[in-house]
């Protein structure tokens, strides 16, 4: 049943994508066990670097895939090579979940706003969301998640204000260090109440043993708790 539920989505996904899936670009960071009901569902903007495998290859791929790109695979930047799931803004994805969170990240489904591949944002279609979007409304059926989490909240290209501004949602902050912020909404999704939480990109902002964004994370979770 899971199978022929992963194999339907592929299949969507293909049909949605079909204009952008020759291009460089990645759809599931995480495994297909975590494609099932769970709490959270996690996303970026989009994949970054150089790009290495088609939306098209790597969509086919989830029907197999067990392992976790931000665990698992190597994420290098322009100056810098990392061991697998070691590079800092791995580092703080792990962390976010394994540690404020405690939920392992490998149960968590995680994938981006965006699934092509571009240097930086700058150079990004964000035109493509909603082109995207579809794909995400079927795994979000089978999710079904109570909080949606996002990598960076920036008001014109940010997977937070992308799903805020689609559903509406009323606009709360709460402020830490510097110009951070904390953004949330709450959103009416597939006829559920769904927690929209921006954090701020974790490649920019440090939360591993950061006690303040910790505890206004939580405050913000045990709040909006329903």
């Amino acid at each position: 049943m899971a199978e022929k539920c992963i194999d339907n989505f592929i299949d969507f996904g293909h049909k949605q994508l079909s204009l952008i899936e020759q291009r460089n670009g990645e759809v599931i960071y995480s495994s297909k066990e975590t494609f099932k009901k769970g709490k959270y569902y996690f996303l970026g903007l989009n994949p970054g670097g150089e790009g290495f495998i088609s939306i098209k290859k790597h969509l086919d791929d989830f029907s197999t895939w067990t392992k976790n790109s931000i665990c698992d695979l190597k994420w290098n930047t322009s100056n810098h090579e990392y061991a697998e799931g070691q590079s800092p803004l791995q580092l703080r994805m792990q962390y976010l979940f394994n540690n404020v969170l405690k939920s392992d990240i490998r149960d968590v489904f995680s994938t981006n706003l965006i699934f092509e591949t571009t240097k930086s944002a700058n150079t990004l279609n964000f035109g493509l969301a909603g082109l995207c979007w579809s794909v995400h409304e079927s795994a979000l059926s089978v999710i079904q998640p109570e909080v949606i989490i996002t990598c960076g909240n920036d008001q014109e290209k940010s997977a937070f204000s992308f799903i805020a501004d689609l559903y509406c949602g009323k606009i709360e902050q709460k402020f830490l260090s510097g110009t951070f912020t904390i953004k949330y909404s709450k959103i009416f999704i597939q006829n559920r109440t769904t927690l929209l939480i921006g954090l701020p990109h974790l490649s920019r902002f440090e939360i591993r043993d950061n006690e303040d964004f910790k505890r206004k994370l939580l405050n913000i979770l045990e709040e909006n708790n329903e």
